[in-house]
């Protein structure tokens, strides 16, 4: 369901601001709104969250883990048997994992190798990577991973919204100057309908041949058509800047009818850019991609390693535990060995990995070099656009010179009413051409921060 929805122009800080001032919607505060509340803008922001949790998620690998397991069997009157262990497994992010663990058997039947003092048994052990995995494994590389994910969903909202409030200024822009038209196209109809009205009336005086009648309205009535079809641009293009606007992502507004947006203005290009393309957000998110490749060959590297994994555990009383009283000659250790032979599998995967960091690497080039060109291509249109622009105003300005004299020999009659409109069209023509530049001038603007990739910033 829509509400209706009012912005005012800009943050009033003093009272000395005009209520014509309040109804003005300018570009920077539709763009604001757009980058809080455009759903798409949120469903970035979500991504973020989402990759937050994905470290969460990774870390969660080095939690401290409790583990036990009972098992017991009792049969005609007797205890055969009774095993109960228990311990705590802390993993931590240097390979090395440690463990407590405590046993507690008994039976008649009991295995001899699981026999143990009457109050039990506890074991301090660690288990270390001598081989594949030392300098890093399959967790370690997972959290380096997600943390690269989590800068990369940064770089994609800012580029989201980089497409995102482009296309939406270059709707906002297009708003003002259909707005700006159709001012331009009731000003001429209004100039057309006095000047039907002033015929008539010379016409009723003798002043005039009846003809001029005929004249004067085939003149207004052209402009009348000109200004609906300049109501319906207008209307659709803020039906258009509509679209963009948002409450949380979840209600649809709409702009109130006295809402209007800024004057249409021309923008000169800057003589010297302070940004440059390579702080280009897409250009980050590949060397990002580059960084995490790199990590997953790493990885792969490490598996053409053989796994050999060596544990020790120190055997304690619970009260030699507790008070510190270690012996070093009771332990138990062991090691375990894997060490695929033709390692095919791993030479492949590193290979494969190898090819896509080389293939990301010509992407990247190839994006920088596309990147610079566009900037390039819009600082030539824009520096086009505003010459075009300073010309048609100068053009505007002499045209609307030119009826002006003439619609004042009009009415002192030493002009012609064809002479009168057609200085006066010229006049609309130019001004209208003058509109277009402008707003491209604007567009152009708009379209290099885009190409910088500021807009998501």
């Amino acid at each position: 369901m829509k509400t209706v929805f009012l912005i005012l122009a800009c943050v009033i800080a003093n009272v000395g601001f005009s209520q014509d001032t309040a109804n003005v919607l300018t570009q920077t505060v539709f763009l604001q709104q757009v980058k809080e509340n455009h759903p798409v803008a949120l469903v970035a922001g979500n991504n973020i969250l989402q990759a937050e949790q994905v470290i969460r998620l990774s870390k969660g690998a080095f939690d401290p883990v409790l583990f036990g397991g009972i098992d017991q069997k009792y049969y005609d009157g007797k205890t055969y048997y009774s095993t109960i262990s228990t311990g705590v497994k802390i993993p931590t992010r240097l390979g090395v994992d440690f463990k407590v663990m405590g046993d507690w058997n008994n039976g008649d039947y009991l295995n001899p190798q699981n026999r143990v003092p009457d109050n039990g048994l506890t074991y301090l052990g660690v288990e270390v990577p001598i081989g594949r995995g030392l300098f890093t494994d399959e967790r370690r590389t997972q959290l380096r991973r997600a943390g690269v994910a989590f800068q990369q969903s940064q770089l994609e909202r800012q580029l989201t919204l980089n497409e995102l409030l482009y296309q939406a200024g270059q709707q906002f822009i297009n708003w003002q100057e259909q707005e700006a038209q159709l001012n331009l196209a009731l000003e001429g109809m209004e100039l057309a309908k006095i000047r039907l009205e002033q015929v008539k009336i010379n016409v009723d005086l003798g002043e005039r041949p009846s003809i001029d009648t005929v004249e004067a309205s085939a003149q207004y009535y052209n402009r009348l058509i000109d200004v609906e079809q300049r109501k319906l641009n207008a209307a659709n293009a803020r039906l258009s800047i509509e679209n963009y606007l948002w409450d949380q992502g979840v209600i649809p507004l709409t702009l109130e009818s006295f809402v209007s947006p800024e004057q249409l203005t021309t923008e000169a290009p800057l003589k010297l850019l302070s940004d440059s393309i390579d702080l280009h957000p897409m250009l980050s998110w590949y060397d990002l991609k580059l960084q995490d490749l790199q990590l997953e060959r790493k990885w792969k590297v490490e598996q053409l390693k053989p796994q050999l994994n060596v544990n020790y555990n120190l055997l304690q009383t619970p009260q030699n535990l507790v008070s510190g009283n270690y012996s070093f000659t009771n332990y138990k250790w062991g090691a375990t060995l894997y060490m695929p032979i033709l390692l095919r599998k791993e030479r492949s995967s590193l290979a494969i990995t190898r090819f896509k960091i080389e293939s990301t690497q010509w992407e990247l080039q190839q994006k920088q070099r596309d990147l610079r060109t566009k900037q390039l291509q819009v600082r030539n249109e824009w520096n086009a656009t505003f010459q075009q622009a300073e010309a048609s105003f100068t053009s505007a300005q002499r045209y609307n010179q030119l009826a002006i004299a003439e619609r004042s020999l009009f009415e002192l009659g030493e002009s012609s009413l064809f002479l009168t409109n057609s200085r006066e069209q010229s006049y609309l023509s130019a001004q209208s051409k003058y509109l277009e530049y402008a707003a491209k001038t604007r567009k152009s603007a708009l379209a290099e921060q885009f190409a910088l990739g500021n807009l998501g910033r």
